[in-house]
This record gives structure tokens, C-alpha cells and sequence, in this order.
């Protein structure tokens, strides 16, 4: 069994396997929180770029459209989303990109190949954090770049929040969790991650709270389709064994919560992210 067998199965699973379903919708509302890492990771024409957690492949395609004569490796943890993310790039023409399924954490880099690393909301989800930055650091050359993008707390977060207290209206609050637990808000704490940075060997470390908007597509209804199929919502679901019938409601309860967020058939919903630079230490 791997050192991160639960994520691993989770992103195999039909819950993860939704991002693939709602990957429009997602990105869309995340484009935002995307050109800010990539902005902080100031990406040279001729870089090589490692991405963390790439998922279905929009961070990997958003920065090799940044590096025209370099090349972008996406690792993720899961198949079936980076076989997404290859058909993605090959239908929009990315030539200098590529993807490789592994554990980023354990993964054996054969040597410091890469000038920068990105993740957009990747970091967060390791089992060991503090390894899986020092085994990122050995992939960077000396002086590389790290510019990762995560989550602030759900409860700053509209986008989780709604969805939350909807599907625990309808069937009840979910388990109990760690906070610190590999998840999409596991690196809502800076002063935590920035700790956990310097006992990586890391230079350089800086983190920043920003407020930025997400835009998802299609309307409040839209929005909250993809917002009650993934994430806090969709957990308490499976949690509480719940069927189709409780997610429409929940969804529906979601689209009345984000209504105060449209204006003129758009979607600006306020989000609160937590970005990080540093450094691979210098031999």
C-alpha cells in the first residue's frame, strides 16, 4: 500500500472522478486563483516547470502557454484524471507538456531538472507534508522556484461554506475532522505551513492571504451544481448515505445561497486563498 493509499483511491473513486465531470465549471470559477500562482511563480519563456496535483490539466496547460521553449511535467496521483488532462492538451495544441501518474511525495526524481514548481490547490493533500517538500526540493535545481496556491478555511470560503451548512440542513453534519488533515483545506493555517517549509530545508519562505474572485460559468444554478457535487457538501452526502433526491435539494438550496452573488447573469463569488513562494536551498 502506498503512503497516500487513501488519496490515491479517493481520486480513483466516483467522487474524485467528478472534477473530471465538472472540470469546466471548476476551472472557470478557479482562473482566477490559477493566474495568481502562476504570476507569483514568474515563469520564464525557457523554463522547465514541475505541477503538483494537476488534476485534469488546466495549471499544466496555463503554464506551458507561459514557457513557449520550455516544457511542463503534470504529476497527479490519479489516472483517470491525467488521462484527461493528455487528451486536454492534445486537443488544444500543447506540444511541450507532458504528464506522469505518481506520488509526488515518494516519486524518485532522477535529478534537479526543473527551474520552478506550481500547484493549484495540490500541496495540501499529502500524508507527510514536510517529506513530500523535501522530495519536491530535490527536483528543483539549486535556487528554484516553488509557487503553490491553497485554500484559506472553509468558513472564509463562500464556495465551501454554502454548500456545507445546505447538505448539513438536509441530512446532518458530517464526521467529525482533523483540520490538518490531507484535504483541500489542510494548508488553511500559514504560520503551519510556512513552519513546515523551513523544517523542509526551504529558503525564501513567504506566504500571503489573498482575497480573489471566483467566476464560475452558467449562473448561480450553474454554479452550485459543481459546488454541491464536490467538495464539503458532496462529503456529507456520501457520509449520510445520501440519495439523488437529497443532493437536488441541496444543489437547489445552493443556487437560493449563491443568487447573492450574481449580478447580470454573472457570478463573482469573494474567496480567500493562502499563496506560498520559496526556495530549493542553494548547494
Amino acid at each position: 500500500m502506498g503512503v497516500n493509499q487513501a488519496q490515491e483511491d479517493y481520486w480513483a473513486s466516483p467522487a474524485g472522478l467528478k472534477w473530471i465531470k465538472h472540470e469546466r465549471v471548476l476551472d472557470a470559477a478557479m482562473a482566477g486563483m490559477l493566474d495568481v500562482m502562476l504570476d507569483a511563480a514568474g515563469i520564464a519563456p525557457s523554463d522547465r516547470i514541475l505541477d503538483i496535483g494537476c488534476g485534469t490539466g488546466a495549471s499544466t496547460i496555463g503554464a506551458s502557454r507561459r514557457a513557449p521553449n520550455g516544457h511542463v511535467l503534470g504529476l497527479d496521483i490519479s489516472r483517470p484524471l491525467l488521462d484527461r488532462a493528455s487528451t486536454r492538451a492534445r486537443e488544444e495544441g500543447i506540444a511541450n507538456a507532458s504528464f506522469v501518474v505518481a506520488d509526488a511525495q515518494t516519486y524518485h526524481f532522477t535529478a534537479p531538472a526543473f527551474g520552478v514548481l506550481i500547484s493549484r490547490i495540490g500541496m495540501s493533500f499529502f500524508a507527510d507534508p514536510v517529506s513530500a517538500l523535501k522530495n519536491l526540493a530535490s527536483a528543483l535545481e539549486d535556487g528554484g522556484r516553488m509557487a503553490f496556491v491553497c485554500w484559506a478555511a472553509a468558513e472564509r470560503n463562500p464556495w465551501f461554506q454554502i454548500p456545507k451548512q445546505a447538505a448539513e440542513a438536509r441530512l446532518g453534519a458530517g464526521p467529525a475532522a482533523d483540520p490538518r488533515a490531507p484535504g483541500p483545506t489542510a494548508f488553511q493555517d500559514i504560520h503551519y505551513v510556512t513552519e513546515l517549509m523551513a523544517r523542509a530545508g526551504l529558503s525564501e519562505v513567504d506566504a500571503k492571504v489573498l482575497e480573489i474572485w471566483l467566476t464560475p460559468p452558467n449562473g448561480a444554478q450553474g454554479a452550485a451544481l459543481a459546488a454541491s457535487r464536490v467538495g464539503p457538501a458532496a462529503r456529507i452526502i456520501k457520509a449520510r448515505q445520501g440519495n439523488e433526491a437529497d443532493a437536488h435539494a441541496i444543489e437547489h438550496k445552493v443556487a437560493d445561497g449563491f443568487l447573492q452573488f450574481e449580478h447580470g447573469g454573472e457570478v463573482r463569488i469573494p474567496a480567500v486563498v493562502n499563496l506560498f513562494t520559496c526556495r530549493a536551498q542553494a548547494g
